[in-house]
């Protein structure tokens, strides 16, 4: 593609003109609006986590699936969805529902050269980073994990409107080693984390949230004696997942300077990195 093309592709990629594709998404699945309730809500009842995950066949394998996971020792001895609530709890449940019915419905999507598995594991990792470091800094552990669920989704949604211009992102990252979000400024004039948080006002998440994804590329340090932003937090736990996922590289990754806010040692941070990796593993499961 020459570069008067490409300019012109740019062009129609402006706020206005992605945003009409966004609108013509499908609405999230009702699985996933009902753990993104259970998880805002301190009070919530287990009968409406059991209720959400009994309307769906697939959804109930899936979480009996992990609830008879090696993990947690019961391999086998778990069949009923109740069981299964009472045994991992109602907020790991509501998490794996959210992260099971969110992979479901982006699944489809696809486009040349764009590994689905490689994308989702990142996702699940980057959520369960989020939602851990989210602890450490006094954040909402929930909302924490749910940014990380959708922070890349602008990636799907580019590859599934101009499928061959993410096709090229996608090599330009490998010919030039630059960062996705760099290559897609060059080749669509916006970026993943901008498509992302217009995703999220479309699908009525609060302005706050959205921001967040749009941030998490350009993170600010937190103040002095200050907790990270939660752009800033899932900036960090992209890092920690993009260093699991290449195991030589997570040491200079979490040397990075803007872990200095959180205000844990680098012993804590390997360690955190390890307990990540490990609740992957779990969450891979279902």
């Amino acid at each position: 593609m020459n570069a008067v093309a490409s300019t012109a592709l740019a062009r129609q990629l402006e706020p206005a003109a992605w945003a009409r594709c966004i609108v013509s998404l499908p609405s999230l699945p009702s699985a996933f609006i009902a753990a993104v309730e259970l998880l805002n809500n301190d009070d919530a009842s287990s009968a409406a986590c059991i209720a959400a995950i009994e309307r769906d066949q697939a959804l109930t394998v899936r979480v009996l699936r992990l609830a008879n996971s090696p993990f947690y020792g019961a391999q086998g001895q778990v069949s009923r969805i109740g069981d299964a609530v009472q045994m991992l709890g109602l907020r790991t449940v509501a998490s794996a529902l959210a992260a099971v019915s969110l992979q479901t419905a982006l699944g489809s999507l696809r486009c040349k050269a764009f590994c689905f598995p490689s994308y989702w594991r990142h996702t699940l990792c980057t959520a369960i980073a989020a939602r851990d470091l989210a602890q450490v800094a006094s954040l909402d552990a929930s909302e924490a994990f749910l940014l990380g669920l959708l922070h890349d989704v602008g990636k799907l949604i580019l590859a599934m409107t101009h499928p061959d211009l993410e096709s090229q992102a996608l090599q330009l990252v490998q010919s030039d080693g630059i960062a996705m979000h760099e290559a897609e400024q060059q080749l669509f004039g916006v970026t993943h984390a901008e498509v992302g948080a217009v995703v999220a006002k479309q699908w009525n998440f609060p302005a706050s949230f959205a921001e967040a994804i749009a941030d998490h590329h350009r993170p600010e340090p937190a103040p002095a004696g200050h907790s990270p932003d939660f752009p800033l937090l899932i900036y960090l736990a992209n890092q920690m997942a993009h260093g699991l996922e290449t195991p030589p590289e997570l040491e200079a990754r979490l040397k990075h300077p803007l872990w200095s806010s959180l205000g844990t040692s680098d012993q804590q941070l390997q360690a955190l990195a390890e307990q990540v990796g490990t609740e992957l593993q779990i969450m891979s499961c279902a």
